[in-house]
């Protein structure tokens, strides 16, 4: 069985893979390039594995669009976004015993982003529906971060600091864990970190409730 836990933004999707015993981690960045300072840690990690996958597609829009051809540019990229994912994704789907989780979203977003987010993520939980014989779940953002550190509005910070102390075998040697535990970020948490550390709590508490649930 595999579980898939995804922490869906547009800028930075974290994806975190359970399967055979072992994590597989994916970010999908908009406008990724590994030599400019940003992009330094994805660098980092993408050279320190390869159960790491950091994958960029083009989101610059072009210029002096129009209301029409805005709205077609953001329809054409949230599709592109849903597919290089699903095809990221298609070795861990085939199967009928995979579980797919996503984070819903937080009660506080608003605004137009939020409607390009809602876009975008309907864009790829429709297609992984057609894909996948289980379906996808949703879990509570608040319930994900209580399961994980014990306080439901805790921090990214806190996330971080909570991943990098655990012990659980599936962590021992793994590229991200190792990574996160030799640095020292204190409030600064770089992108991709906190997408990933997200992921992989939403995969914790996925693999909590079907222990709750056998």
């Amino acid at each position: 069985m595999a579980i898939i836990a995804i922490d869906f933004s547009i800028n930075s999707t974290a994806i975190c893979v359970q399967h055979n015993n072992k994590l597989d981690w994916y970010n999908i960045v908009s406008n990724l390039n590994l030599e400019r300072k940003p992009f330094i840690v994805h660098k980092e990690l993408s050279e320190s594995s390869d159960n790491v996958h950091i994958i960029g597609y083009d989101r610059n829009k072009p210029k002096d669009l129009d209301y029409s051809a805005e709205q077609s540019f953001k329809i054409a990229n949230a599709n592109l976004h849903s597919d290089i994912i699903i095809s990221a994704l298609e070795p861990y789907i085939r199967g009928f015993s995979t579980i797919i989780t996503f984070e819903g979203y937080s009660y506080g977003s608003k605004g137009n982003s939020f409607i390009d987010l809602i876009a975008y993520n309907t864009f790829l939980k429709t297609k992984l529906m057609m894909e996948c014989q289980n379906g996808i779940q949703v879990v509570a953002p608040k319930s994900v971060k209580k399961d994980f550190t014990g306080n439901g509005n805790a921090g990214k910070p806190m996330m971080v600091e909570t991943f990098s102390k655990r012990t659980d075998m599936i962590l021992k040697n793994d590229p991200v864990h190792n990574y996160v535990s030799s640095q020292s970020f204190g409030d600064n948490i770089p992108k991709p970190i906190d997408d990933l550390v997200d992921a992989y709590a939403i995969l914790k508490y996925t693999e909590s409730r079907i222990g709750s649930k056998s």
